[in-house]
């Protein structure tokens, strides 16, 4: 202890001598800096003075010799007084801390006079002009004479050598020196003085009456013009103190003066001798502290010492036993300790085994991405462990916390097993799947009953019945339209519900989409007596980017519900922009009707998240329960949120008003300014073939050489863009059009990145063909500057019609449509199903068109062998020869052959497998007599 106390003593003295020396040292650092700083302040405001006394002189004599002041008061020349009077304004702004009044007078004989001041509180000029009769004489040469507590500066004005009046400047030196010090006064710290060669203060701004000593050698420094500084004394009444002062030795109109900046030393001083107090009987109590704190932890220490290894006993039991696996590791990822449970993980049979092994990084793969993912959350890949062992598979959730142990720097990496949530995982995945197949099945099923009913109806609607029977059968079709309806919204609420709904993206226009919209909510509003009126706001644009076909279907359901929802009433639809930022376009729209009321809970069965029997039970026959389910689904999709409030606020207290928002994508697209006149048919068009160096596609190839284009191909190199910028500076031998072959071989978005960044997408027109198309990739194209995005396989009539488009080609290809417009097709329809031939064939039959019938693929394919078919109506699923590999066969025969899927089977897939298989257009049953005629209308011109 004795020990201990002599270390702290010891200690405050040399803490005291520290802070002795320590304060000596700043208190000559402060004097030193407050010198420098005096010096360099004197030094400026004496180098202002000395320039406002070189210019003022000079100003006043550019009047007097610049102008004629002679003949100022001159009433033949009222321009020449006019300008000179200008002019002392200019001089008194100039210098208006300085002047107080000017005054110009003539000689005794015409006692004429004029005098210029400013009220500077109303900011205006005051100006005498008078005949003075008790004038002075004038005075013969520049001279500063006192008046009272200021001085009056004369300037001579010359006529021929002689003088003939003044100028004469009444002049303020304290008003001067106020203004010039103000900036650096600060009071009881520092202040300014100004003496002049016979020793008089004739300007003090210090805060008290101060008496200065030892003068001598700042008047004999002045008088000598030299810059100083030194410590002197003043007093304040009896009170003396000392002072730094800072001088400066100067001349201000014919006067010579010292300029002087001062400031008192007692106040470090003071300043150091407080702090040293205060720290001494601070430093005194923290000894006395630290002694008491030192006895109280050194008393302590023994029985924490026993405490922490009873912890980390505890610790060690505590480890042993819980659920999770325990693992600490080192900067190296050697283990340090590890429990039982993390053994068993690993297949150790005791945790002192893994101790000095090395614990090995995760590795993320898919199977992590889609595990973080399903459990939602802020989950990382990383933070799942995937052991794989022979009979096995353990997945890990891993939490990782640093922790210093045995000091040094570690981690602790807890490990729970979630096997039992990825197996839960698994089964709900295989239940979706069981689900998705059977309501695919179901509607399989349905559509192929339903596409007898349907057609025959339609059939049945082109001969004349009688009125009761015409109702029945239009009493029919719409049974049969409202089924048809309730099983495509329960296959959408499934792929909705497990995730598999995709979105498209594609230009369209988005009034358009919202007339077709009222148009096919138009015939049940005319049952009910119900108008629909529609006001779309002028910003919203004409085209944007997303799934029209999910946009039409929510405007559908929507506008039905409110249809539904009003015996003779009104429905309206607004359509507003909410926002165009960043190339994301917000809609915001609205649908009112003046039906009827509903209260909150209602309108949540409406729209909620199940269908509710008692609602589904008090809709109309005609209506889905499904319908404002899924349309709540398919905006959220799309980004956007849908509200509901009763009344709508069209008519008193009835009506509801629905409101939401999607989001959609801008479809602006790069300006280029590409001169094409000379393009005046497809065949004009020079054009150059980007393909992967693996290989290029033959086929895709030759569908262009039908265009009958000029083209070039290259294999895309690192060369390649170098190649492009000079091909781009060449007038003459610029391609017009850039082809890139999206493909597995070649990223057809990173060769178009590099064109953008070479700033080479302005230059040309660009293609993109892709066979491997992604969500996202029409986007991406836009942003990059790619005018055509378009995926094989594709028809090469609709590639002919949008380079028309993008080239401005009136006159386009001749369509082989024109050819046989108006005439009877023939058609060969190949189905198994006998009531679908029967229908099919009579609906075809009707509309003045020969059939011919193949019972499966393979009969099909030969049929198409042996004759030449307009048109072949196919159905996908067929034993032996499915209708995939007939329309394949087809095809290599007669690639012009037009062949259109009749399905009951409409999920997304099957339609991107019939795209492959070269078929171009998807009619799902049941098929209706319309979507003949669209089919006909669109191919044939009929």
């Amino acid at each position: 202890m004795r020990k201990l106390l002599a270390i702290v003593y010891t200690a405050f003295l040399a803490i005291m001598l520290i802070n002795y020396f320590y304060y000596k040292n700043l208190y000559q650092k402060q004097v030193n800096y407050i010198i420098e700083l005096l010096d360099r302040q004197v030094q400026i405001v004496g180098l202002e003075v000395d320039s406002t006394n070189y210019a003022f002189s000079s100003d006043l004599g550019q009047i007097i010799y610049s102008q004629e002041p002679d003949k100022f008061f001159d009433k033949t020349r009222p321009d020449l007084k006019f300008k000179i009077s200008e002019q002392l304004k200019l001089f008194y702004s100039k210098y208006k801390d300085f002047i107080t009044l000017i005054r110009l007078y003539d000689d005794n004989e015409n006692q004429n006079e004029y005098t210029l001041s400013k009220d500077e509180t109303k900011n205006e000029w005051i100006e005498n002009d008078f005949i003075n009769l008790d004038q002075k004489p004038i005075v013969p040469r520049e001279t500063l004479v006192k008046d009272g507590n200021n001085f009056q500066f004369f300037a001579v004005i010359f006529r021929q050598g002689n003088p003939v009046g003044n100028i004469v400047v009444s002049v303020d030196y304290k008003k001067y020196f106020n203004k010039l010090f103000s900036k650096y006064n600060l009071k009881d710290y520092q202040w300014q003085w100004v003496i002049t060669e016979d020793g008089e203060i004739i300007f003090d701004n210090s805060n008290i009456p101060v008496e200065y000593f030892q003068l001598n050698k700042i008047l004999s420094d002045i008088k000598e013009g030299i810059i100083a500084n030194f410590t002197h004394t003043a007093s304040e009444g009896d009170k003396k103190f000392k002072i730094l002062s800072s001088y400066f030795s100067t001349q201000l109109l014919q006067r010579d003066l010292g300029i002087v900046f001062s400031a008192p030393t007692d106040f470090f001083q003071k300043y150091i001798i407080r702090n040293s107090i205060f720290i001494v009987t601070v430093t005194l109590i923290l000894i006395q502290v630290i002694i008491t704190l030192l006895v109280l932890k050194i008393r302590k220490q023994k029985k924490q010492t026993t405490l922490l290894e009873e912890s980390e006993n505890m610790l060690q039991r505590l480890l042993d036993r819980m659920p999770v696996g325990v693992i600490i590791y080192n900067a190296n990822r050697e283990i340090l300790r590890a429990n039982k449970v993390a053994a068993g993980f690993y297949s150790y049979s005791a945790e002192e085994d893994m101790i000095g092994k090395i614990f090995p990084e995760t590795s993320a793969s898919g199977d992590n991405e889609f595990i973080a993912n399903y459990l939602g959350g802020r989950f990382n890949p990383d933070q799942f462990i995937i052991i794989r062992k022979t009979t096995e598979e353990l997945i890990l959730f891993r939490s990782t916390i640093p922790v210093t142990y045995k000091n040094e720097d570690a981690w602790v990496d807890i490990l729970i097993d979630v096997t039992m949530l990825e197996s839960a995982r698994k089964q709900e995945e295989k239940a979706n799947i069981a689900k998705t197949e059977f309501l695919a099945r179901m509607s399989y099923e349905i559509r192929t009953p339903l596409n007898g009913i349907i057609g025959m109806s339609d059939i049945l609607t082109r001969f004349e019945l009688s009125p009761e029977i015409k109702d029945i059968v239009n009493l029919l079709r719409r049974s049969t339209e409202v089924l048809l309806g309730i099983v495509n919204d329960i296959l959408d609420f499934s792929k909705i519900e497990s995730g598999r709904m995709m979105l498209e993206e594609a230009p369209f226009n988005i009034r358009e989409e919202i007339f077709y919209a009222i148009d096919l909510g138009r015939a049940n509003a005319t049952e009910r007596q119900v108008s629909i009126f529609c006001n779309i706001e002028d910003q919203v644009p004409e085209t944007v980017i997303g799934d029209r076909y999910r946009l039409r279907q929510v405007l559908v359901n929507l506008i039905n519900h409110s249809v539904y929802n009003v015996e003779k009433g009104e429905v309206s639809l607004n359509c507003t922009l909410k926002s165009n930022k960043n190339g994301i376009v917000t809609l915001g729209f609205a649908i009112l009707d003046n039906g009827k009321a509903f209260d909150k809970a209602e309108l949540k069965k409406i729209f909620g998240d199940f269908v509710y029997t008692e609602y589904a039970m008090s809709r109309s026959s005609f209506e889905s329960g499904f319908a404002t389910l899924i349309a709540r689904q398919l905006i959220e999709l799309m980004g956007g949120k849908l509200t509901a409030v009763s009344p709508s606020g069209l008519e008193g207290n009835k009506g509801t008003r629905i409101s939401f928002t999607v989001q959609t994508y801008s479809n602006e697209r790069l300006l280029k300014y590409i001169d094409n006149s000379d393009i005046q048919r497809i065949s004009d068009i020079k054009a150059l073939v980007i393909t992967s160096p693996a290989g290029r596609d033959e086929d895709l190839l030759a569908q262009l050489h039908r265009l009958g284009m000029e083209i070039t191909v290259t294999a895309f190199t690192k060369a390649s863009i170098n190649q492009l910028k000079i091909n781009s500076a060449s007038r003459k031998e610029r391609y017009d059009l850039l082809i890139i072959c999206d493909d597995e071989n070649l990223d057809g978005l990173d060769v178009g990145q590099q064109i953008w960044d070479n700033n080479l997408s302005v230059n040309y027109r660009i293609l993109m063909i892709s066979s491997s198309d992604r969500k996202g990739n029409f986007l991406r194209c836009l942003n990059l500057g790619i005018d055509l995005y378009i995926v094989k396989p594709f028809d090469l009539s609709e590639l002919n019609n949008s380079l028309s488009e993008i080239f401005s080609i009136s006159n386009g290809n001749h369509s082989i449509a024109g050819e046989i417009a108006g005439r009877e097709l023939d058609i060969l329809i190949v189905e198994d199903n006998k009531m679908n031939q029967n229908i099919l064939s009579r609906m075809l039959i009707s509309l003045g068109h020969k059939v011919d019938i193949a019972e499966e693929g393979f009969e099909g394919y030969m049929k198409s062998k042996e004759k030449k078919y307009d048109i072949v109506f196919m159905d996908l699923i067929m034993p032996e020869m499915d209708g995939y590999e007939s329309a394949r066969r087809m095809l290599e025969v007669n690639r012009d052959l037009l062949i259109v899927a009749f399905t009951a089977d409409n999920m997304p897939e099957t339609k991107k497998k019939a795209e492959q298989a070269g078929i171009k257009e998807f009619i799902p049953k049941p098929v209706r007599m319309d979507d003949l005629k669209r089919i006909f209308s669109k191919f044939f011109n009929m």
